[in-house]
């Protein structure tokens, strides 16, 4: 018997199924001498992959944040060009007790939509949501706002979240864009994981202004340059564009172009010269940052930092050089621990933060109205735009 015509493949049949087997795991009875299990749920997490293969690699990820998020997750991989099924599994993830207490539990389900039961499968998740706690969509991949998959489920999620690494700023940035489109009783907040990943850097640069001597140079940077995991010519990463889509608009920088090169100007309509460099050796996943450098200058002060990914591990390494009246050198490092690559990591720290966060749909639409042509890599040295401090 072929999938298309196996009964126990049906939608309606899989979700019967999959109620039955939800209930089952809380109304048996306990086993003699077992941990007592308490179910919790704050929400429902739905995470949705383009192919099978990345949403089974996302289970153990799902898995390990719910731990920490109690939550009814769905995890949904989509095979399109597949005979017509749904194949569904259930399983409670329980942590540890403390004490003499139960374990508490969440309700992971996984689904694998196959042929033309992908453009129905908002329908079915939408059946297995709980009804009384919020959705969260987590879709990773490209996304189309019309998209028949996405947009009823981002319809009724109160957040959603994208990964622009897998997907583009470009992708982002249009969801920004339909996000504000709703009704403000039906908008839903917009996150990244790649912003999130960006938090540590963002508060690293912020760091180089803390002195009150130099916060005046915040709106006095003369030249950007950042570096990242690719070979030189490559288009801008997600995390470079968003980065600089974080500078400009927190500082007022315009951007235009000459001849195909990016043009920045701050408030006072002085020039920031801003440059993108590659690092092919290998330092981290490709595309990813490995360093940002400023320099400022106001009258007879002037500043050059730096944050410099580490080659092993989440770590990098922050310096401050600054210069005054007297002309002597002030130098300032830390090594900082960043750990933000594990994709748990990266999804429960997303969870915790705002619904809603301006600065990323700023960020996101200032980086998407570039261009991919505006601000090429340069050499492969990673030195483009000046030595370090």
């Amino acid at each position: 018997m072929s999938a298309a015509a196996d009964p126990t493949l049906r939608p309606a049949a899989v979700l019967a199924r999959v109620d039955d087997e939800l209930r089952a795991l809380w109304s048996a009875p306990p086993v003699p001498g077992a941990t007592p299990r308490a179910r919790a749920c704050t929400m429902n997490l739905v995470v949705v992959a383009a192919t099978p293969a990345t949403a089974a690699a996302w289970v153990p990820v799902v898995d390990e944040v719910i731990l920490s998020i109690p939550a009814r997750a769905i995890v949904v991989g989509l095979d399109p060009d597949a005979p017509n099924g749904l194949e569904a599994a259930t399983s409670a993830v329980c942590g540890t007790s403390e004490g003499d207490g139960p374990a508490v539990c969440s309700e992971r389900i996984t689904l694998t939509a196959r042929g033309t039961v992908c453009e129905r499968i908002a329908s079915c998740i939408d059946t297995l949501c709980a009804t009384d706690v919020p959705t969260t969509l987590v879709w990773l991949g490209r996304v189309h706002v019309e998209d028949p998959v996405f947009e009823p489920l981002a319809r009724d999620a109160q957040r959603i979240v994208l990964d622009a690494a897998q997907g583009s700023v470009g992708s982002l940035a249009s969801v920004v864009t339909w996000a504000r489109a709703r009704p403000d009783w039906g908008c839903p907040g917009v996150a990244d994981l790649v912003w999130t990943r960006l938090a540590p850097w963002q508060e690293m640069c912020a760091r180089m202004f803390d002195e009150p001597r130099l916060r005046e140079l915040a709106a006095n940077v003369t030249g950007v340059t950042l570096v990242q995991a690719s070979p030189a010519g490559a288009p801008t990463g997600a995390e470079a564009a968003l980065l600089l889509g974080w500078l400009a608009t927190r500082l007022g920088w315009r951007a235009g172009a000459l001849a195909g090169k990016l043009r920045l100007q701050r408030k006072d309509g002085a020039s920031v010269h801003a440059a993108l460099c590659g690092d092919p050796a290998g330092k981290a996943t490709p595309n990813a940052l490995v360093a940002v450098r400023l320099e400022a200058s106001v009258r007879d002060v002037r500043l050059r930092g730096s944050i410099e990914r580490e080659k092993a591990g989440d770590a990098a390494t922050w310096r401050l050089e600054t210069t005054g009246p007297d002309g002597e050198p002030r130098r300032l490092e830390q090594h900082v621990r960043m750990q933000l690559s594990a994709p748990a990591v990266l999804l429960e720290r997303t969870l915790h933060r705002p619904i809603r966060d301006g600065a990323l749909a700023e960020s996101a639409t200032w980086a998407d109205e570039l261009g991919g042509e505006e601000l090429a890599c340069g050499g492969g040295d990673g030195n483009v735009g000046g030595p370090n401090p």
